[in-house]
């Protein structure tokens, strides 16, 4: 028997499968395993109300706007979203509160008597919907994990389907072009269901069209930003911001008095939102960011730039599942790269690191063991007003010090 949180969530990630520690071993598509372990806890998805958000980037940004919207109108909102950084407990959030520590016990005791062959994340995804629904939540915020079609999340009807944007990314489960990953995507689409989608693309666009109406799914195609004046909202962050209050408007809810640039600033606060272009509170000029894939490391590099920010050192970690050839695109913008390992067991490593770091051919390149050791030597090394970006990879967010800190102090409150 399960008494300790620790325990609990050693027992999560060594008795079932985790994409976060195993990669594509641990993947299990279907719907069948979700079904069957949410009937067993009563079938609260039938009690909810959800927004389910799909996409390649912006995706878990437009959660946390879409949570903190809906705070901000009087609703209790709950909050499922993927990866967490520092303590299991992010994943499942009601008003920004994460889950007890003695709510994840009392669920894998119940369900450690199940004896089912369930993956982490379907697991997971049980235990906030029985947590949000005790918590009696107005509205569900609801993340895919992968995907769509196949996504564990894909068992709800929701009010609205979000669509964010299409990229490369998870190519090995979802497609090798961006016609069969939109494809995969578009399966969130349900029945008479409404649908926002942010993709600009016609040619991606038309697939999404095409499923919404073999469904009689309303859909409606967005490409609006916030126009902010006062800078306070960062350029990558308007369209998320703009995706998330146009959802909530289809739904009916009055959003004329939320304040955007309040809520960026809050955003952490009220959603635990951290990771994409977060400004260091220690280190002057230093930013951390969770972009890896190229769509996301353009926009990241972009919004830099939009900031007068040019040439920063990157400290970079990846995943040893994911292809690093995009790199090469931003070696005349980026002046050195210092690679990283991270302790999750996924990350690049050792000699298969040096491998992949050569094969780039990028102009200057170091190597560390820990991000925070990376992160001094660019600290002691840098020019001066030279900006440092930490990217790549959550896992690599989840090994800074700072990161840790302030996530774990939230987690206390």
């Amino acid at each position: 028997m399960l008494h300790k949180y620790t325990e609990c969530t050693e027992w999560l990630f060594s008795q079932f499968p985790s994409y976060q520690n195993l990669g594509a071993s641990a993947y299990k598509p279907g719907l069948e395993n979700t079904q069957a372990i949410l009937t067993k806890v009563g079938n609260p998805e039938t009690k909810l109300k959800f927004i389910h958000v799909a996409g390649t980037n912006g995706k878990g940004s437009t959660c946390a706007f879409l949570s903190s919207f809906l705070q901000q109108t009087g609703s209790r909102v709950g909050l499922f979203t993927s990866p967490h950084l520092v303590d299991f407990r992010e994943r499942i959030r009601v008003n920004g509160k994460a889950i007890k520590e003695a709510e994840v016990i009392e669920f894998c005791q119940e369900v450690q008597a199940f004896n089912a062959d369930l993956s982490f994340f379907e697991i997971t995804l049980a235990m906030a919907l029985v947590h949000f629904n005790k918590a009696q939540c107005d509205y569900v915020i609801l993340e895919t994990g992968m995907g769509g079609r196949l996504d564990a999340t894909n068992v709800v009807t929701p009010l609205l389907a979000v669509i964010t944007n299409i990229g490369f990314d998870h190519q090995a489960f979802l497609g090798n072009t961006l016609a069969e990953i939109a494809s995969e995507k578009a399966g969130i689409i349900k029945a008479s269901v409404p649908v926002l989608c942010g993709e600009e693309r016609e040619v991606l666009a038309e697939i999404f069209q095409q499923k919404a109406r073999s469904l009689n799914a309303p859909i409606v195609f967005t490409n609006e930003r916030i126009d902010d004046p006062t800078q306070i909202l960062p350029s990558y962050q308007r369209k998320n911001a703009a995706l998330a209050l146009h959802a909530l408007n289809i739904l009916g809810i009055d959003t004329r008095a939320i304040n955007v640039q309040e809520t960026w600033l809050n955003l952490f606060n009220h959603t635990g939102f951290i990771g994409r272009l977060f400004p260091s509170e220690r280190y002057q000029n230093l930013w951390y960011d969770a972009s890896h894939n190229a769509d996301g490391i353009k926009t990241t590099m972009d919004s830099l730039a939009g900031m007068g920010i040019s040439n920063p050192i990157v400290i970079f970690g990846a995943s040893n599942d994911k292809s690093l050839a995009h790199l090469s695109e931003f070696n005349d913008v980026i002046d050195a790269w210092y690679f990283c390992e991270f302790t999750n067991p996924r990350s690049y490593r050792g000699d298969h690191l040096k491998q992949v770091i050569d094969e780039l051919k990028l102009k200057k390149t170091e190597r560390f063991e820990q991000v925070n050791q990376a992160i001094h030597a660019a600290l002691a090394h840098r020019k001066e007003h030279q900006a440092i970006l930490v990217t790549g990879s959550f896992f690599s967010l989840s090994d800074c010090e700072e990161i840790q800190a302030k996530i774990k102090h939230q987690l206390t409150q």
